[in-house]
């Protein structure tokens, strides 16, 4: 199935759920509160981070050490969880996308992790494990945030938002504008994104990793389409969850 094909069907789901709205109050809340945890495994096992699904929800749910696990690793579950709920929140408003949204993820993501890096551009040259793309150097970041703040800007009038949210993580990743924490801040953008425009959120999963970062590649050298098809399958998982719980499923 082509691209055009898996948008559309997108939509078709997306316009059933908003039909079906309102949705079962306790289900929702259920929903997203797994949703929460569920994102927050995945989005720091896919950096690394060794926090099995269980031990990521003891940890939000009960605040228990995990014995054996550095307190990194409960530092970035908790920072990814804090903000993902921040930025729920934060949909609301519909605040455009913005450096200072950015710096504030990444600020919020990183905190007590990185010591004076953590909401702030990198100042130093950095190297993307495992990708040939190099990014640019540092002083140039401050300038090509501002670049794709004004992107952003402009491509919201006439794109998809999936392959909008894609493409803003592909750009993000690019200009690598931090120290650490890119691949985090980009999700979190992604979301952003598509949930300002109506969309469930996208879950990008540890078990789908290699796939997620040989797109990302591909991206790097020109050819964008694979990684939109992921972000669009990562949106998709979400929305069939919504669907579940909706009267058109019931």
């Amino acid at each position: 199935m082509n691209l055009t094909d898996v948008l559309y069907r997108i939509d078709v789901k997306k316009n059933i759920l908003d039909t079906a709205r309102p949705l079962p109050p306790a289900s929702v809340k259920s929903l997203i509160e797994d949703f929460r945890i569920r994102y927050t495994h995945e989005t720091t096992a896919i950096e690394g981070n060794t926090l099995t699904l269980r031990e990521t929800q003891a940890v939000l749910e009960h605040g228990i050490t995990i014995r054996g696990k550095p307190l990194r690793e409960h530092l970035e579950v908790t920072n990814a969880y804090d903000t993902l709920k921040w930025l729920e929140q934060k949909v609301q408003s519909r605040e455009p996308v913005s450096e200072r949204l950015i710096l504030e993820l990444h600020r919020m993501l990183m905190n007590g992790i990185l010591k004076e890096e953590a909401g702030f551009y990198r100042r130093v040259p950095v190297f993307i494990q495992g990708a040939s793309h190099v990014p640019q150097n540092w002083r140039k970041v401050p300038h090509e945030m501002e670049k794709f703040e004004a992107w952003v800007k402009e491509a919201e009038t006439n794109t998809h938002p999936v392959v909008l949210a894609a493409q803003a993580h592909i750009r993000l990743a690019q200009i690598h504008p931090f120290i650490d924490g890119n691949g985090r801040t980009c999700r979190l953008l992604v979301n952003y994104i598509l949930m300002t425009h109506g969309y469930p959120p996208a879950l990008y999963q540890v078990e789908k990793r290699a796939e997620y970062l040989k797109a990302l590649e591909e991206a790097d050298h020109g050819n964008e389409e694979p990684f939109i098809y992921v972000t669009a399958e990562a949106t998709e998982w979400t929305l069939d969850r919504y669907l579940s719980i909706s009267n058109h499923d019931r």
